[in-house]
């Protein structure tokens, strides 16, 4: 069931990002929900799980976005990892931890994007400090009320076994 309700959360996150957050993000910035929702199940799923979350939201956005493939899931990927290996370090039911791991991942996302395009020399017109200003300030804020909004559900599913087990560390 988890696998059907991950799917149909790939799935609408896309559609919504592609279709209405186009249209309504300020200077053509906008969020990368697809993000949320894989930080959001990968705090709820733990370190495995959150990584192959991550690589299967990033491949699928790679596929429909038409990006250049394995773009978007080497910023999912890590960042799937990472919100499940933090996770197991902070309270699950404590909304304020997730909407501030989502906004370290938007940073360090946008960041490492802005430096692959440069590297590739795709032609920005902004530079690091004006990047920082227009694009990852805002989605930095986005995303962190996003999160704020969609984990609550997610961790109420969650409790009612909706979505994954509960996993403990064998010790």
């Amino acid at each position: 069931m988890a696998y059907v309700i991950t799917f149909v959360l790939f799935v609408i996150s896309l559609a919504i990002e592609g279709s209405v957050f186009t249209l309504a993000g300020p200077d053509g910035v906008h969020p990368d929900l697809l993000l949320v929702v894989v930080v959001a199940l990968a705090v709820l799923a733990g370190m495995r799980k959150g990584a192959v979350i991550g690589l299967c939201a990033g491949l699928l956005q790679d596929i429909i976005f038409g990006a250049p493939l394995g773009f978007f899931a080497a910023v999912k990927l890590p960042a799937g990892a990472l919100a499940g290996l933090i996770a197991e370090d902070i309270y699950k039911d404590f909304t304020l931890a997730p909407m501030l791991l989502v906004a370290l991942f938007t940073l360090g996302g946008d960041l490492f994007t802005y430096f692959l395009a440069k590297l590739f020399d795709v032609s920005t017109v902004l530079s690091l400090k004006e990047y920082l200003q227009h694009c990852i300030g805002p989605r930095l804020m986005m995303h962190f009320f996003l999160m704020g909004l969609i984990y609550p559900f997610l961790y109420r599913a969650h409790k009612r076994k909706l979505l994954f087990e509960e996993s403990y560390p064998e010790e």
